[in-house]
């Protein structure tokens, strides 16, 4: 009756932990864990995707920004050259009445001309009359020629009128002199300095025209910056799309892998129930589950001891475990100590293989399970000290239906450094 309640509680823990893929193209964990981080590397893909298309926004939005202070600089630009040409055209309003203004005043001018060269003529005939007549002593005898005091009179009021008369003269030659200098000397200046404003206009209005082109270029460098800013975030959208796509396809892929486990963790259900049926429970103690002892670690499974620790044949052969003979059809398995399976698969050595990693006061110990007829556990799964994790067999490299058990003190590596003798933490 009690080999009956143990043979019950096998059955329960091989139902509750519901893994018992088949020996070929079965679905693990690894490959679901797979499909789990392809998806992690797509979301992250696509969140990096998402942060490029938020940037180049960002200098879309700035390129955009860019061209209105642009815009803003060309209207201005525009409204100066604008009233740069409006003083331009002012300026040469002026020179063009200045010039009508010279050509009338070359006209005055000729005029004064010809009064200085009339009083020249008057004047030169004056001389050449006071030569003739020996000048100021001329004047003296007309006035020591006076019959009388009276005669005198007259003839000194008559030489002061006629040397005020040639004063009269000299002074308006010298006024008319004076006036066309003056006339010629104001227009010149003032027609010297309207050309050097109009030259100054004109350069301004360069400068205006070549800072107006070149924001033009700036304006055209940023529609073309934005055009192609715009081209990249279409292709960052169209590879976000992919991506997602790429996502849905996987998760697709996840799910149907989730199904398939499902299945075969149902269908490795029903073969639990058929390997742990009540008619084998009296088969004897290799068939039970083997007591879950005190101490770190727990006998892995019932049977004797075939092969020990150490070296073997002769001292040709290193056997870095001890072997567990199979006495009944069906022998349960299960996990030494507390731990997490690390890698469950089929070896062509070891055949179907379970590796746990335990962690036990602050040390890593490493178990292996090997030869399995079934794995009841996948990779990164959590076990418990006494769980039942697969069955006994005869796969792999295997002389005979056996467990092949190691302990390694440390981490397992191909040479088996850390491996220890399993008789000295558990007892069999």
């Amino acid at each position: 009756m009690k080999k009956k309640n143990v043979m019950a509680l096998a059955v329960a823990a091989a139902l509750g932990l519901g893994v018992l893929p088949p020996a070929a193209n079965a679905v693990s964990s690894r490959d679901i864990q797979q499909k789990r981080s392809e998806i992690d590397a797509l979301r992250s893909k696509r969140s990096e995707v998402q942060g490029k298309i938020s940037e180049s926004q960002k200098n879309i939005e700035s390129l955009q920004s860019q061209q209105k202070q642009v815009a803003n600089d060309i209207a201005k630009l525009n409204v100066a050259i604008e009233e740069t040409s409006g003083k331009i055209r002012n300026v040469s309003a002026d020179i063009d009445q200045t010039e009508r203004a010279i050509t009338q005043l070359k006209q005055e001018i000729a005029e004064i001309q010809e009064r200085i060269e009339k009083r020249n003529e008057i004047l030169k005939e004056r001389l050449r009359s006071l030569q003739e007549s020996g000048g100021a002593i001329s004047y003296l005898e007309v006035l020591l020629g006076a019959q009388s005091f009276s005669d005198f009179i007259d003839r000194m009021s008559a030489v002061t009128t006629i040397m005020e008369a040639d004063q009269q003269i000299v002074r308006e030659q010298e006024a008319d002199k004076a006036l066309k200098e003056k006339k010629e000397t104001e227009l010149t200046e003032k027609r010297n300095k309207l050309q050097a404003d109009l030259q100054e206009l004109k350069q301004l209005q360069a400068s205006l025209a070549g800072q107006l082109e070149q924001k033009n270029q700036l304006m055209a460098d940023l529609k073309q910056k934005e055009e192609e800013e715009h081209e990249h975030q279409l292709a960052l959208e169209e590879q976000n799309e992919l991506i997602a796509k790429q996502e849905a396809a996987v998760k697709q892929q996840l799910a149907e892998l989730e199904r398939q486990k499902r299945a075969e963790e149902e269908a490795a259900k029903q073969r639990a129930r058929t390997y742990l049926s009540p008619s084998l429970a009296d088969q004897g103690s290799g068939g039970s589950v083997p007591p879950v002892s005190s101490g770190a670690f727990t006998r892995p499974a019932n049977g004797p001891i075939t092969s020990g620790f150490g070296y073997r044949f002769g001292g040709t052969d290193f056997h870095p475990g001890v072997d567990i003979g199979k006495r009944a059809p069906v022998v349960p398995v299960v996990a030494a100590a507390d731990g997490v399976v690390f890698r469950s698969y089929y070896s062509s050595s070891y055949g179907n293989v379970i590796f746990v990693s335990h962690i036990i006061d602050g040390q890593l110990y490493t178990t292996v399970y090997a030869h399995l007829e079934a794995r009841l556990v996948g990779e990164g799964q959590h076990v418990q000290k006494g769980q039942i994790i697969g069955y006994m067999g005869n796969t792999g490299d295997s002389t005979g239906p056996h467990l092949h058990f190691e302990l390694h003190r440390g981490e397992w590596n191909p040479g088996k450094t850390n491996a220890v003798d399993p008789r000295n933490y558990i007892a069999f």
